[in-house]
């Protein structure tokens, strides 16, 4: 049966009138084919293009095609007076957290896709991550061209949305935070605040531009461009790279990305458990070496090895973990068996932080070694619940030793190199 409205949007605060500005500027055609529906709102402020109000969620239901929830995900129970709507309809969410699993619970006869589009949305420049597999075609042609009136539209699988809400989805915020320390710093080189806020503001928008335009070129190509060799922006980038501004970022979206997991309700405790078996050889010490891992949870097992032509036994322990823990791709808890007790107490007596703390250092002063490895290490220890277990070498786990074997077979390619 054919409903009176194409689309119902439910919530209408900032991202609701974002949304629904985009429709009224791009087509409308469409606004007036759409209910807006909000039990606070005050719509006679609003220009409404002839779009119907309401506050009655369930006519709007009932009389839509497609059903856009923007309200945030702790109001959505609600939004949906705590019952079901059992009526073939097709929803679209934009709410940080809220799986399809979720809102089927709510909608157990409907099509769900999830969206994820940040801020600038607001003024037609955002970008917008959409999972619209449920849908045939034609739904899915109309989902998109529906988000694309707001800025730039990626198709992507829900199960990336964690990750996508760490960098599209907060990362508006990353950049207001690094332009305002900027403006900053150009005050107290002495210019005026306005002064160094359109110079920022504008370099953080051409910059923007120049990657966008640039596909062809690498980042690093286009940071090589600005920094001769001997001038001044060297000297800015160098600062940056020595205050581990990489790391930084890794983990600040990391934290976001577990939190997003939580909301979800990805709880620790019902992460599913991967063992990993890990091990390394070396020739000489520094010689060539091997390292290999196993990775096993439930009934699924996967090995892995490789090698280097020149390299240490603890660099090697270290590679077994860390290629092992790239191996896993969604959130999960982590034991890791190794005999190596530089790589496990580094982690269970906190060496690390301390070394990282102390800008790679350890106590006695001395530079650590590895850091290159233990910076990537770190931050996938952080991602997972990680688990360190001490094991005898040589001991009669067979898997460790299986370890040792593949970790040998890794070392003596890597000697026939050329």
């Amino acid at each position: 049966m054919e409903k009176k409205f194409k689309l119902a949007i439910i919530g209408f605060g900032f991202m609701g009138r974002s949304i629904f500005n985009g429709i009224a500027k791009s087509n409308p055609d469409l606004a007036k084919n759409v209910i807006l529906s909000d039990k606070f709102a005050d719509f006679s402020s609003f220009n409404t293009f002839d779009a119907e109000t309401t506050k009655d969620n369930l006519y709007a239901f009932s009389n839509s095609e497609f059903i856009l929830f923007s309200v945030k995900p702790q109001s959505f129970s609600d939004a949906m007076e705590g019952k079901p709507y059992l009526g073939e309809t097709k929803v679209i969410s934009i709410m940080a957290g809220s799986s399809k699993e979720s809102i089927k619970k709510f909608f157990p006869n409907a099509k769900v896709c999830v969206v994820m589009p940040n801020t600038p949305c607001s003024i037609n420049k955002g970008m917008v991550a959409v999972d619209p597999s449920d849908f045939d075609s034609v739904d899915k042609d109309f989902i998109l061209s529906l988000f694309s009136s707001l800025g730039e539209v990626l198709v992507a699988n829900e199960k990336d949305f964690s990750a996508i809400t760490a960098i599209s989805g907060s990362g508006p915020a990353y950049f207001y935070l690094f332009l305002k320390y900027l403006i900053d710093a150009g005050v107290k080189l002495g210019l005026n605040e306005n002064d160094s806020k359109i110079l920022a503001t504008n370099t953080m928008i051409g910059a923007g531009y120049m990657v966008k335009n640039a596909e062809d070129k690498p980042i690093d190509e286009l940071i090589t461009a600005v920094c001769s060799k001997g001038g001044t922006t060297i000297e800015a980038v160098n600062s940056f790279n020595n205050d581990n501004l990489k790391e930084i970022v890794e983990r600040a979206a990391t934290a976001c990305y577990n939190r997003a997991n939580e909301l979800k309700g990805i709880k620790k405790d019902d992460l599913i458990t991967v063992d990993l078996y890990t091990d390394g050889a070396c020739s000489g010490n520094p010689g060539a070496g091997g390292y290999a891992a196993i990775l096993i949870s439930g009934d699924k097992k996967k090995e892995i090895y490789g090698g280097e032509k020149l390299t240490t036994n603890n660099r090697m322990e270290i590679k077994a973990v860390l290629e092992g823990l790239k191996q896993i791709k969604k959130p999960c808890k982590v034991n890791v068996y190794s005999d190596s007790s530089y790589v496990c107490d580094a982690f269970d007596k906190g060496w690390i932080y301390s070394w990282q703390k102390n800008g790679w250092q350890t106590s006695s002063k001395d530079e650590v070694k590895n850091v290159d490895l233990f910076k990537e290490l770190i931050l996938l220890v952080k991602k997972y619940n990680v688990t360190f277990i001490k094991v005898k070498g040589h001991s009669d786990n067979e898997l460790n030793n299986h370890c040792d074997t593949l970790a040998k077979k890794g070392c003596k390619e890597a000697a026939e190199k050329e």
